[in-house]
């Protein structure tokens, strides 16, 4: 069934009246259904009663720390996956002072798994910044100002824990959005468009309660308005919803273009001597910069050190993927040194330092087929 096309081609000023129309009766349905039905997740909870670093005369609803972390956290990995990364930081870094002053080495390390590691760095960054400054931001535009925040980073803080009506939007969002208003066209359509979207979200911020629907939108998506296999019966939305109406749920909204996938080729040497192991430290604007790995050798490197890489015996082959990147690598080992990583700085390391010095999940691979 295709989508007519005032649908698919709007310049929204209708769309916009229409979402006005019916504010007064989606977003009290929204609010009364998150509250009965939110999951009990570890960061939504109250802030502690004394915050040294709470803005004066500011309400807040949760720790912003709290909710940032978990925020950046959130990104690209799943609620699931996150609750124990975000426990287990929490109790080593249980405040922005205690991440501000922790080794960049240990903030990577509690990190490990997660990927996308210049979230860490840029988390402790921004900490650092609050604690010369002395207390959180307090507006929209102080938080984007900190290292690695953005639009919806920003809008999640701001109005989940500090109680501002300030829009988010993200996938889940955007599904609700495109279906109950049927929205055949997405952000990645254009900047007209993912204006659309921010436009129609600061609608609903505005008002009582901006976390509770910011929170309840992202819920809404999460649980009930799924990308396949929606319960539109479980809805709040159901009477007002126009996919549900004319059955365009599989459409709406229209499937996002995948990044082309990528692979790459390498070799991960793992070279040990008299109980040490050899071990680089990748430079700055290298594959995993700033972490301890295996002299790890990819593409035209690898092609490049054939003649070294031929004599060491193979282990085993791992597969790991990155976005859209998988990395093939060979685990090889050896009892030589092989001529130097220019994205490296190469240190040996105790055998028994090892384990707890990667703070990478592809370095962990690499050790754990390792036969050393």
């Amino acid at each position: 069934m295709m989508i007519p096309l005032k649908f698919r081609d709007d310049t929204g000023h209708r769309l916009s009246r229409e979402a006005r129309r019916l504010m007064p009766l989606l977003r009290p349905s929204l609010l009364r259904w998150f509250r009965k039905h939110a999951r009990e997740l570890p960061w939504r909870v109250p802030p502690l009663p004394v915050d040294s670093f709470r803005p004066p005369g500011r309400r807040l609803r949760r720790s912003p720390y709290a909710a940032w972390v978990a925020e950046i956290m959130l990104q690209q990995t799943q609620v699931i996956t996150v609750i124990p990364y975000f426990e287990k930081w929490m109790e080593r870094f249980p405040d922005v002072i205690k991440l501000a002053n922790a080794p960049e080495a240990e903030v990577l390390r509690f990190w490990a798994g997660l990927g996308y590691y210049a979230r860490a760095r840029n988390l402790q960054r921004a900490a650092q910044a609050i604690v010369k400054a002395g207390r959180y931001p307090v507006s929209l535009e102080a938080w984007k100002a900190l290292p690695g925040i953005g639009p919806y980073t920003a809008g999640a803080i701001t109005s989940l824990a500090q109680d501002l009506p300030e829009a988010i939007v993200d996938g889940n969002v955007i599904r609700v959005f495109s279906r109950v208003f049927g929205l055949g066209f997405i952000p990645q359509d254009g900047v007209k468009q993912n204006q659309f979207y921010w436009d129609l979200a600061r609608t609903w911020a505005v008002g009582v309660h901006p976390g509770d629907v910011n929170e309840g939108l992202m819920e809404l998506g999460a649980l009930i308005c799924t990308p396949a296999n929606p319960s539109c019966h479980r809805c709040p939305f159901a009477s007002n919803c126009r996919a549900r109406k004319h059955k365009w749920q599989d459409l709406l909204p229209p499937v996002k273009q995948r990044a082309r996938i990528e692979a790459v080729n390498g070799a991960a040497v793992v070279i040990a001597h008299r109980g040490r192991v050899l071990m680089e430290m990748r430079t700055q604007g290298s594959f995993l910069a700033g972490h301890l790995m295996f002299p790890l050798y990819l593409g035209e490197e690898q092609a490049q050190r054939d003649k070294d890489l031929e004599k060491l015996k193979e282990t085993k082959v791992i597969r790991h993927s990155i976005m859209n990147h998988r990395y093939v690598i060979r685990v090889l080992q050896g009892s030589r040194q092989i001529s130097s990583n220019r994205n490296s700085a190469h240190q040996w390391v105790p055998m028994g330092e090892i384990e707890g010095s990667l703070t990478s999940s592809l370095a962990r691979k690499i050790w754990k087929v390792a036969q050393v």
